[in-house]
């Protein structure tokens, strides 16, 4: 066998050999590693901003409760003692308690027709902790509640 003949043979050896895979495995556990976070970010996002939207739930029900005790006075103790909801007090309660709420809660409160009812809907924006490695970076959570006054005894008195 000649020099050349040899050459070739391992110049063959290490195109298809070893060599030729360097730094491939480390393209797999980079990819990886991007998975990994990125279903780590859903895991704890996602909990995070249903934990949000609960909370802005909660806040949307007391201040619902809040606007539905603001009752019309005038036409409650009138002749006919109709319950209607003094529609001003009732946003204002409402908006005062979700903003009181301190959590950067945007309110929108509206009234059923006759002014029986009251519903709040409370919106937010959750900012993301993991997330933001796909290029999400925030979450819109909200909450809405619906409340009517409650008048009177309800079931049997003991």
């Amino acid at each position: 066998m000649n020099i050349v003949g040899i050459a070739r043979g391992r110049w063959r050896l290490i195109c298809a050999g070893r060599f030729t895979e360097q730094g491939s495995a480390t393209i797999f556990v980079v990819g990886f590693a991007i998975v990994l976070f990125a279903c780590a970010g859903l895991a704890i996002d996602g909990g995070r901003a249903i934990n949000a939207r609960d909370q802005a739930t909660d806040v949307a029900e007391q201040a619902a409760r809040v606007g539905a005790g603001q009752l019309d006075d005038a036409t409650f103790r009138g002749a006919a003692g109709t319950v209607v909801l003094d529609q001003a007090a009732a946003k204002l309660g409402a908006d005062s308690f979700v903003l009181a709420a301190n959590r950067g809660y945007t309110p929108t409160t509206t009234f059923a027709a006759g002014g029986t009812s009251v519903t709040v809907r409370v919106a937010a924006t959750y900012r993301t902790a993991l997330l933001g490695i796909i290029n999400i970076n925030s979450i819109d959570v909200s909450g809405t509640a619906t409340a009517t006054p409650a008048t009177g005894t309800i079931g049997e008195t003991p």
